[in-house]
Parts: C-alpha cells; sequence; structure tokens
C-alpha cells in the first residue's frame, strides 16, 4: 500500500468511526441491548444511515421455516431459527451499487458481537452459507455481493461493451471497497437494531472471501478484532498467471499434452506409493502427506515405455506435470507462474480441459480478457510470458493485490489466523506460504507470533475437501485468543483447533498445528483421533 493510499484508508476508517459514535455507539455506551425485537426489526427500516449512502433499505422479521430457505446458484440455505433479515444497496459514491444483507439475531440470542465474510471467486452474489453460519452462531452476520451480479468465476461484469471500456468503479468494489463499506454501514445498523454496539468484529472468509480479509487487514485495519483468511492469495496478480500457467499445460499445442482425469488417480497412487509414510518424508501412512515439498516425485516415473495406456503417462503428459509442479520463470529469471505442489492433481479445481476455454476456468480467464486486455475475445495463444505476466502485475497490483507485509497498524490491536491446504488445486498454496515468511521477514517472527498463525492443513483442497481433514470452525479459537488472550497453537485442549473427515470407518480427527509444525502420532492409540497426536517441529 502506498502511503497516500494507506492515508486514505486511515482517514476512512475514523471517519467510519466517527459516524458509528455517532449512530449509537458512543462513549455513554454501556452495552446494554434495549432493542433487539422484532418491533425493532421492523422499525429499523426507517434508519436512516450516516455513513454511506443506503437505498431501498428494508427490514423484516423472518420465522423459523425449514420451507423457507435462501438460494444462490451454488447452495441453498435453510434457516431453523427467526431473526431479522436487513437488505439493502450501500453506494460507495454514485457508481457504486453493493447489495448487501444483514442478519441479527433477536435479542434473547445475540451474542454481542459482529461478524463480516463475503462470497469466493469473482461471484457477484451474497454467501447465505456463511452468513447463515455466523447467525447461527448468534452473531450479527453480515454478507454483500462485492457489487455487482454474476456468478463463479465471470468477470464480465468489469467490462462495458457498449464504450469498450472497464467499470472501474465495479473494480474497486469487488476488490476491497465492498467489504469495508458493509461493514461499516453493518456495524451503525446492528447498534440501531439493538441499542449498543457490538462488543467486537470478526471476519472470516476462505479463497476470494479469505482476500477481501487480507484487504480489511492491511487496509482498513480498524474494521475488525480479528480475521480468518483462509486460502487468501494475497498475490493475487501472480495467482491469476499461475492458475493460466497450470491451464495451458494442457491445451497447448492442440492438448497433446492434456491428462484425462482417470489418469490422476493413478498419478496420486504413485506418489502416494513413494512418499506416504515413508521415513525421512512423511511421518504416517495415513492417505495424506504432512508436507508435499518433501516428496520428489518425477512425473517420468510413470512414463509409459510403449504405447499410451490408462497407467501411465506419454511424454507430452510427462512434460505438461513436469510445468505444473515446477511453475514457470521467464527469460530474465524472475518467477511469473507459481508452482502446485504434488498431490493437487486430483483435486476438484484442476484443469483439465484440452481446449483453449472458451468460458471461465478459475478466475484467470475472464482476469486477463477483461482487466488486464480489456478484449473478450482475447487470443490466449499470442499470450507472451516474458512480457504479460509483468504488465498484468504493473497494471493491476495497486488495486488487486494485498501484498502489505507490514501489519502493525493491524496487529496494535487485531489478531489474524490464515490457513491453506496442501493439496490446494485451485490457489498453489507456495502463495501463502511465501506470504507468511515476507510477514516474518518483514516485522520479525517474534512480532508476528503476538497476532497470527498460519496453518497448513495436508491433504486438504481448496478451502475443504480432499483427502485431509478439512472441516473445522476456526471463529472460537480466534475469540478465545482475542477476547481471552488464548492463543490457538494447540499446547491444550482449550487452545487446540481439532479438524475432521468423514471415512469409510467412521471420523478422522487431526489438530491444526501453526505452521511450520505438523501433527506427530504419539505412538498409541487410534489413528483416527487427534487427542493421540502432538504437533511438533518437522524433523530436517
Amino acid at each position: 500500500m502506498t502511503p497516500s493510499s494507506r492515508r486514505h484508508a486511515l482517514l476512512l476508517s475514523l471517519l467510519a468511526t466517527a459516524a458509528l459514535a455517532a449512530c449509537g455507539g458512543g462513549d455513554d455506551d454501556d452495552g446494554t441491548v434495549t432493542g433487539g425485537t422484532a418491533a425493532d426489526c421492523t422499525a429499523l427500516a426507517q434508519q436512516r444511515v450516516s455513513s454511506f449512502q443506503v437505498e431501498s433499505l428494508s427490514a423484516t422479521p423472518v420465522a423459523a421455516s425449514a420451507s423457507a430457505p435462501f438460494t444462490v446458484p451454488t447452495t441453498t440455505t435453510t434457516i431453523t431459527e427467526p431473526f431479522c433479515r436487513v437488505t439493502g444497496t450501500a453506494k460507495a459514491n454514485a457508481a457504486s451499487n453493493i447489495k448487501f444483507e444483514l442478519w441479527l439475531p433477536f435479542k434473547e440470542k445475540w451474542n454481542g458481537k459482529f461478524a463480516g465474510t463475503a462470497s469466493g471467486g469473482s461471484a457477484g452474489s451474497i454467501s447465505y452459507g456463511q452468513v447463515a453460519t455466523h447467525m447461527r452462531m448468534n452473531y450479527a452476520s453480515v454478507g454483500h455481493d462485492n457489487g455487482h451480479v454474476s456468478v463463479g468465476f465471470d468477470q464480465t461484469w468489469a467490462y462495458d461493451p457498449a464504450t469498450r471500456t472497464l467499470k472501474n468503479e465495479q473494480i474497486v468494489d469487488w476488490a476491497y471497497r465492498a467489504q469495508h463499506v458493509v461493514t461499516v454501514v453493518g456495524k451503525e445498523l446492528t447498534s440501531a437494531f439493538y441499542g449498543t454496539r457490538a462488543k467486537y468484529a470478526y471476519y472470516n472468509g476462505c479463497s476470494q472471501s479469505g482476500h477481501h480479509g487480507m484487504m480489511e487487514v492491511q487496509r482498513y485495519p480498524d474494521d475488525y478484532d480479528g480475521v480468518v483468511a483462509g486460502a487468501h492469495t494475497s498475490d493475487w496478480t501472480t495467482n491469476m498467471a499461475t492458475q493460466f500457467w497450470a491451464a495451458q499445460t494442457q491445451f497447448r499445442s492442440g492438448g497433446v499434452g492434456a491428462i484425462p482425469r482417470a489418469k490422476y488417480s493413478v498419478v496420486s497412487a504413485a506418489i502416494l506409493g513413494k512418499c506416504d509414510g515413508k521415513p525421512g518424508i512423511d511421518h504416517l501412512a495415513d492417505g495424506v502427506l504432512d508436507d508435499p515439498r518433501k516428496c520428489s516425485f518425477d512425473p517420468a516415473e510413470l512414463q509409459c515405455t510403449g504405447a499410451d495406456a490408462p497407467n501411465c503417462l506419454t511424454a507430452p503428459q510427462v512434460a505438461s506435470l513436469r510445468d505444473a509442479y515446477q511453475g514457470h520463470v521467464n527469460a530474465s529469471g524472475e518467477r511469473v507462474a507459481y508452482a502446485y505442489p504434488v498431490g493437487v492433481e486430483a483435486g476438484s479445481f484442476w484443469p483439465a480441459s484440452t481446449t483453449t476455454p472458451t468460458a471461465p476456468q478459475g478466475s484467470w480467464a475472464d482476469y486477463f480478457r477483461y482487466p488486464v486486455f480489456v478484449n473478450p475475445q482475447y487470443d490466449f495463444a499470442t499470450f507472451n510470458w516474458n512480457t504479460d505476466p509483468k504488465f498484468a502485475r504493473d497494471k493491476l497490483r495497486p488495486t488487486y493485490d494485498a501484498f502489505e507485509t507490514d501489519l502493525t497498524p493491524f496487529a496494535r490491536r487485531g489478531k489474524l489466523l490464515m490457513y491453506h491446504g496442501w493439496s490446494d488445486s485451485l490457489i498453489s498454496p507456495y502463495l501463502t506460504v511465501d506470504y507468511w515468511n515476507a510477514i516474518r521477514n518483514r516485522m520479525g517472527a517474534a512480532e508476528v507470533d503476538k497476532f497470527a498463525r498460519l496453518y497448513m492443513i495436508p491433504g486438504v483442497d481448496h478451502c475443504s475437501g480432499g483427502a485431509g481433514t478439512g472441516t473445522f470452525e476456526m471463529m472460537t479459537a480466534l475469540s478465545r485468543w482475542v477476547e481471552n488472550g488464548i492463543a490457538p497453537d494447540a499446547t491444550t485442549p482449550q487452545s487446540t483447533i481439532v479438524a475432521s473427515r468423514t471415512t469409510s470407518a467412521g471420523t478422522r480427527t487431526r489438530p491444526l498445528c501453526p505452521y511450520p509444525k505438523i501433527a506427530i502420532y504419539k505412538g498409541s492409540g487410534s489413528t483416527e483421533a487427534a487427542e493421540n497426536f502432538t504437533c511438533q517441529s518437522p524433523t530436517p
């Protein structure tokens, strides 16, 4: 962040704080809940919002009903408890249109706290599932549509076909501003509803939603007391080049090196056969790798000795997989696309297209078509790996990347939990590891340990899924650290985040270990139970 942008962010934060105090969160607030009823909900529709312009504000009491789901294109969320549903459109300026929903538990359920989240990918839709999850935990819960309407990885919203120009205000809203705007508006409306401000505010998101969390940490450090940011790819521009690099290994040269999905199971089996539970590489044969960087698998080990067959790779397929595992360095020696670790190839997001994409495949395709080259008909075959990644980075890094490594303003009062699955098939986990190391190099390891933790989770795909223990909940651990000073270091039951996965044999659990520690089996008891593991530093 440049000095001028940092000053601008600070000014916005100060103005927002002043506005919030003016609407019911001043120094005379003794924390007593004087509202929070169905009648207060109905009246909230008439609330004058002072922090940002809000249009079409509505507030409706919603009864608990399994027959009244909230639906977006990717998920359906069913409500099981009554609440106050607030909707509206917040505007950072005349061209900005950020649809938001604030779900408020009635007073007898509210925990006195506020939670924010956002959608992943390039989507322009409200993440009802996450909003509902936070509300079920008794938070006042806000979500938004990133300032546009779209699904998944589509970025046509960033382009105006009539003028053949970019919609810069929508781009800024999506990149970082929308989250701040709805956070400030959401806090103000929360205060108005309950008659007192929230005692604490937390953010929780993964993927692009995790990226929003990192933008909050860096640009608006006073918005939240704690942030959970999963698979957040702080270096978004390089992440796009990395996704493109992995995809083009499949469709280049007419798709000669493309690997059918069925063959990836063969690759995965070979990787586990070579490294899982092997001394000096991986400590336990459990179907996942503690750290895939220790597994020196070469796709050539599976190269066909004769004709192509289902259980081997052709020479072009070996080359394509090697390229994905190695990433790309340009002619000047600069890394412009990150590698992916072994073990990601069976993931749900791993590219399998054998032709140049005609529809979004990960955010990278529309990212290069629209924000970068402003050309819906862009020919990916013309991409120059020596010059175009730098062109894209120089153009969009100030807006898209959460690249600040000095997090001192946030660290003064906030706590940060980051996580990433080692088998993430969409966003290379190496991006997160490098960012973590950069923070520690800039601020010093001791200072970072006072406010931040990173968890690298074996076998977990993008945000969840995969062969690892990808089901976990971090908000409780975050609030304990913020409110009670209990750092989530996995040294006691109260300081341990337990992750789980349902298997054919039942449920597997593991402790999540602060990086670089890994979960080591104690040597007795079930290998499926977290209590039989301790977090230890890996052996060299």
